[in-house]
């Protein structure tokens, strides 16, 4: 018998992100005079693809809650991969004294409810973090069908207090402390970034964490591989061949600490580098960026090149004389690991299993996500020809390997499943 397996993404596609760009090949116009569209990878996506690679008893849907949606636009890929994008809406709740705004799709519960009525093999996958679109299918569902959530983010710090003598800080962090504790109670089956900090789910709200060595997405590293010497590279680019060259690789959000990251620049005492930043974000938060690139006058220094194509990312690597990863929290980052596999040295924050992999393999530069005194100070040693160590090519791709990451996620759905 077939298990389906239903991965719930927890946010709408980045229409947003992706302005100016052409629109992914499977789109649809709607009544609005908006269009909807699937790229086809977002992680839940390359998850199911690489399973389905694995496996031949699994069916595997992508459901997405889309602000654009008047209806559910659906398509299956060659690999039988299924994606459909559900209408939804912004929804306001309180989560500790604190309102709040995320996304709400009725007609994800209401599909919900007829899978489960099938009585099939089923799954629910979802993301682990908070988010307001899991809490009535945890609520609803916890008891009837298997729910394992994955977490996206480092997960070790989701129940510290803030350290303040502020009452109202006070009350609200303990207030949403304890909204988290009803919410995680819920959740009987997890999926970690990182291995710290996954005791309390086992110990406190007796679920079942399903640990691993190696990392939660797979890489296809055969594809990263470097072609180019870095002189070459950059002249290929078009980068001065005399400046220091730093690259950043990631969506533009706050998370990522991007502006941190570009006052710290600031703060160097050889301004000869060149920051070149690749990725998207809004509108408003990218015009927030740039203008602190101008009130701290790093026009010369600071350069977004935005989202492109696969093959200039891959010489924007080769080129960089540091790769530097800033996020305050995250499962991967991946740059780290694709700067590696590019033979490139990375600069990152101590955050997910990025952090887990290099600190065994004693390579790159760790720093804290918010000592940023620490930041300059490693980052002026970098530059004034301190050197950092590259992981090896062969433990990367060990730890990265898809037919390993994919067998993980189909022994998970597998065992959820067992009579």
């Amino acid at each position: 018998m077939s298990i389906k397996v239903i991965n719930i993404v927890n946010h709408p596609p980045a229409y947003e992100g992706h302005r100016g760009r052409p629109r992914p090949e499977i789109n649809w116009d709607t009544p609005t005079g908006t269009w909807v569209g699937i790229w086809g990878y977002e992680w839940h996506d390359i998850i199911g693809k690489r399973v389905l690679k694995t496996a031949d008893d699994i069916i595997y849907e992508v459901w997405q809650p889309d602000l654009r949606a008047d209806k559910i636009y659906e398509h299956t890929f060659e690999d039988g991969l299924i994606h459909k994008l559900f209408p939804a809406k912004e929804k306001k709740f309180i989560h500790g004294l604190k309102f709040r705004e995320d996304i709400y799709s009725k007609p994800i519960m209401e599909h919900l409810d007829k899978e489960i009525n099938k009585k099939q093999a089923l799954v629910i996958h979802i993301n682990a973090g908070f988010r307001y679109i899991n809490i009535p299918i945890l609520n609803k569902y916890s008891d009837k069908v298997p729910i394992v959530g994955q977490f996206y983010t480092n997960s070790s710090s989701i129940f510290e207090i803030p350290k303040t003598k502020h009452p109202f800080k006070l009350l609200n962090a303990y207030k949403k402390r304890w909204e988290l504790y009803q919410y995680y109670k819920k959740l009987k089956y997890i999926i970690p970034s990182v291995k710290k900090g996954t005791d309390i789910f086992e110990k406190k709200f007796g679920a079942k964490v399903f640990h691993r060595d190696f990392a939660n997405f797979g890489s296809q590293f055969d594809e990263w591989k470097r072609t180019l010497a870095k002189e070459e590279a950059k002249k290929n680019l078009n980068i001065p061949a005399d400046k220091f060259i730093l690259f950043s690789s990631s969506r533009l959000i706050p998370i990522k600490q991007i502006d941190k990251m570009i006052e710290v620049l600031a703060h160097l005492e050889n301004k000869n580098f060149i920051c070149y930043i690749s990725g998207r974000g809004t509108e408003e938060y990218e015009n927030y960026l740039k203008e602190i690139v101008a009130k701290l006058h790093l026009e010369e220094n600071i350069r977004f090149i935005g989202y492109v194509d696969y093959d200039v990312l891959q010489t924007y690597f080769q080129a960089a004389d540091l790769l530097i990863s800033t996020s305050a929290q995250d499962a991967g980052p991946a740059a780290p690991f694709q700067a590696a596999a590019m033979e490139t040295p990375a600069f990152l924050t101590a955050t997910g299993i990025a952090e887990e992999f290099f600190t065994k393999e004693n390579a790159g530069s760790i720093v804290p996500v918010d000592d940023y005194k620490t930041w300059i100070k490693e980052l002026n040693a970098i530059i004034s020809g301190k050197k950092i160590k590259i992981p090896e090519r062969k433990k990367i791709i060990e730890f990265g390997d898809w037919k390993k990451v994919a067998s993980y996620y189909y022994n998970i759905y597998k065992s959820l499943t067992k009579p």
